[in-house]
């Protein structure tokens, strides 16, 4: 069975508040020039399909020509997503029952993880299970697991608790582990088995684009995919491994300036029944690259001049040791999509007359956590242990996804 993964799309982002529908345009039609190859018998979304819970109109017009354009050349693709931890559930999921008819299969509700998109095409048959970002609460406490009365697990819509109901999951690790419990007796013999799943597998590496938690409390093991042929992962942002199984596609965009000059793209992948996935990765060129120019002023101004690409995002990095005046309008006349500019001048600070200069790193560069941490250590004078942090990240992430649902 081939398949198209992808994942991390955030339509409707913007970088430094400039609006990216262009590109994001641009990147759908590539990824849908790719899905038009007859060989190719699902496009999977592996979550953030939008940035935020309330999309604007043109993100929600950009995903709705992309579907309606795939059903219109190929009407026999299935196209399987899910929401990740930047979409609202409750808003991706209207329509979904009308649309499974047509092919595309958007699953929003955790609990439908044990049902199974099952794709057949040419003696080939794939099951895909679907595992949206899970949220506290999302599954009962005993899901996948053993019932008071000693019965099978919680079967889907069963919430039966007894007289004392148990804590609920709240941890990334505990509902992926119910999860893929109940999962697990379900899986079809003689099918490819492949999980698509939004979530922060351990050891993998993130971006300054995604938006990270503190320490290991919303991380999951990567051993817990082994069950599967194939695992299409969602959340992070560089493509890469995560064990045997799992594969993150990546953002098929760079979102942030630390992630310019890194390929980004897709995945096509080749899965059978009991043997290794081959995964083809297939980077998109960018309407608009994103690119970090670095040097003295002299020498970004020279290069400017000359650049064959003016019309990129840029992030100018003057290193100068004085201040240079007006640097963004001077560079504007060459550089019109300049967005940023850093003066190493500001950020550093003189330490002792003989020291290095001391970088200065952002305050709010892990935002209500960042702020959080900026708090604890200035009214209790130290900082805060790892698990006050993880207990503050659960609370963060609860309330976030309460203010999308709402």
């Amino acid at each position: 069975m081939r398949f198209i993964h992808v994942s991390d799309l955030h339509l409707g982002r913007t970088l430094r508040e400039r609006p990216l529908c262009d590109e994001q345009a641009a990147m759908l039609e590539a990824i849908a020039l790719a899905a038009r190859d007859p060989s190719i018998s699902a496009l999977v979304i592996a979550g953030d399909i939008y940035d935020r819970g309330v999309p604007p109109p043109d993100a929600v017009a950009l995903l709705d020509g992309f579907l309606a354009g795939l059903r219109a050349a190929r009407p026999d693709l299935a196209i399987i997503a899910i929401p990740g931890n930047h979409d609202s559930a409750a808003r991706l999921s209207f329509g979904a029952r009308f649309f499974e008819g047509a092919g595309v299969h958007i699953r929003t509700d955790a609990l439908s993880c044990v049902v199974p998109v099952v794709v057949e095409r040419g003696g080939e048959r794939a099951a895909f299970w679907t595992l949206p970002f899970l949220t506290p609460g999302c599954l009962p406490p005993d899901f996948g697991g053993k019932r008071a009365d000693g019965k099978a697990g919680t079967a889907l819509g069963e919430l039966d608790f007894g007289e004392e109901p148990p804590e609920r999951l709240r941890s990334q690790e505990d509902l992926c582990v119910a999860a893929l419990s109940a999962i697990a007796p379900r899986l079809l013999p003689g099918a490819a088995n492949i999980l698509v799943a939004h979530l922060f597998a351990k050891g993998g590496l993130a971006s300054e684009s995604e938006r990270a938690f503190v320490g290991t409390a919303e991380q999951v093991d990567s051993g817990l995919f082994d069950a599967f042929d194939y695992a299409a992962l969602g959340h992070l942002h560089r493509p890469q491994a995560a064990g045997g199984k799992g594969r993150y596609s990546g953002a098929p965009l760079a979102y942030s300036f630390d992630e310019s000059g890194q390929e980004r793209g897709f995945l096509v992948v080749d899965v059978d029944p009991g043997a290794p996935a081959t995964m083809d990765f297939v980077p998109i060129r960018p309407k608009r690259a994103l690119r970090r120019i670095i040097g003295t002023w002299d020498r970004i101004m020279s290069a400017a001049a000359l650049d064959a690409n003016p019309d990129d995002y840029i992030e100018a990095v003057i290193e100068d040791p004085a201040p240079v005046l007006n640097p963004v309008e001077r560079l504007r006349e060459r550089l019109p999509n300049l967005l940023s500019v850093r003066q190493a001048a500001f950020e550093s600070v003189a330490g002792a007359q003989d020291a290095a200069p001391v970088r200065i790193e952002r305050a709010d560069a892990a935002g209500v956590l960042g702020d959080f941490s900026a708090f604890h250590k200035e009214v209790l004078g130290k900082e805060a242990d790892a698990d006050t942090l993880a207990l503050m990240a659960g609370l963060v992430e609860e309330a976030e996804h309460a203010a999308r649902q709402a």
